[in-house]
């Protein structure tokens, strides 16, 4: 490519040197592993000339098609990382050197060697839509999934008369690179605009450049953005302020649909489950009051501990249904917290005296919370719309000061 007037040169950057350990590990496993299993079994049969001995034997298509399929992901591996994209920008365009992602679902190794190249005029570009891409997908130690993500701009253009898209990822939020591509676009008074919808991956290909397309053109979360402070202090307030922008939506879906806001309260049957865990904790507190009741330190008698533990356990309950809270889940942890308070009374009737006044005074305190059941519901519920109100009037004081500066 030419290398005058460079703005700045986007490029792929290979993987650090942990992940490429890590990668070369796990390839390495995964094809001795699919090895193992494909010959172990036939030389345990030679070694061992027995009837029985033939039931191993159904592992051999297993262990051979998982060291083909890992020998083959490996190969894509190396083809990926020896061809990075490359997207330049310059003061009057963006040249680009695109490889194929062979990363995706039944993706193959191209056989052609050249990348494709594009040339898309500044003048051109009607939008620049800035978003989150996937570098990777991993799971804590909870075994909880987390995101890596990384900036990417959807450049939405023409050519000749055809409208198309040129998706320009970044490695991480920290690049350089990323305020000097927004500053640029938004000197040459092209349009910035912000989605969280995640539509590019890095290890692997879910949707073309023509498929990102339709979804940005049929959005209707499309957040205007005025870029000035920079990237990284920019992506919170936007982030924010694109979940305000989501809600107001759906209030208004909502609104013209009862049915779907009816489908839409519904929580699912797995969430429910996961609810009843804030039953199983409120029961374990009455248990834990029983050690210093039985030390002295705690009166038995005294229901203020019980209280405090179902208040706040009633708060947790309705942070997690916060996404969809409904008044009709104040009658089901109330439900919930008496029927806890009643199993701890019952649970204790054989034990000692301290652990019995325990559980009374904590089945007096479930009984105590049924006229305020509503209190937790309500601060939530105050605190989860305060949050979204704070949200668009920062974003909208943000960007009326923004444009302001720039007059």
């Amino acid at each position: 490519m030419e290398q005058q007037g460079i703005v700045h040169a986007n490029v792929g950057i290979r993987p650090d040197a942990f992940w490429r350990t890590f990668l070369a590990m796990a390839m390495g496993v995964g094809i001795l592993a699919g090895v193992a299993l494909a010959i172990g079994p036939i030389a345990l049969l030679v070694a061992h000339p027995q009837v029985w001995m033939l039931v191993p034997l159904v592992l051999v298509p297993l262990g051979g098609w998982i060291a083909v399929k890992t020998a083959g992901h490996a190969r894509k591996l190396r083809w990926h990382y020896a061809h990075l994209p490359e997207f330049v920008l310059f003061a009057d365009r963006i040249e680009s050197a695109e490889w194929p992602n062979p990363l995706g679902k039944g993706a193959r190794i191209p056989t052609d060697d050249a990348p494709r190249r594009r040339v898309v005029d500044l003048g051109s570009v009607t939008s620049v839509v800035v978003s989150f891409c996937l570098v990777r997908q991993t799971r804590n130690r909870y075994g909880i999934p987390a995101n890596e993500t990384a900036p990417i701009l959807y450049v939405r253009y023409r050519d000749r008369g055809w409208r198309n898209l040129l998706s320009v990822p970044f490695p991480s939020h920290a690049t350089p690179g990323v305020d000097r591509w927004l500053a640029h676009v938004a000197a040459r008074g092209i349009p910035l605009r912000y989605t969280a919808r995640i539509l590019f991956r890095h290890d692997t290909q879910i949707l073309d450049d023509a498929g990102r397309l339709a979804d940005l053109d049929g959005a209707r979360d499309l957040l205007p953005y005025r870029f000035s402070n920079g990237w990284l202090a920019d992506k919170e307030a936007l982030g924010t302020a694109w979940l305000a922008l989501q809600e107001t939506h759906r209030a208004e879906e909502e609104a013209l649909d009862p049915a779907l806001k009816d489908a839409r309260s519904k929580h699912p049957l797995t969430k429910w489950i996961s609810q009843g865990l804030v039953f199983v904790w409120l029961g374990m507190v009455p248990f834990l009051l029983a050690f210093p009741a039985r030390q002295g330190a705690l009166d038995p008698t005294n229901a203020t501990p019980g209280i405090a533990a179902v208040v706040l356990f009633g708060l947790l309950f309705f942070h997690l249904l916060r996404s969809r809270l409904r008044w009709p889940y104040i009658f089901i942890y109330s439900a919930g917290a008496l029927a806890t308070g009643i199993m701890v009374l019952i649970g204790s009737v054989e034990l000692s005296a301290a652990e019995q006044g325990v559980g009374a005074a904590f089945f007096l305190a479930t009984l105590v919370f049924q006229p305020f059941c509503w209190v937790p519901y309500l601060v939530v519920k105050k605190l989860a719309e305060r949050r979204g109100n704070n949200a668009r009037r920062e974003y909208t004081v943000s960007t009326a000061t923004r444009a302001a500066a720039r007059r």
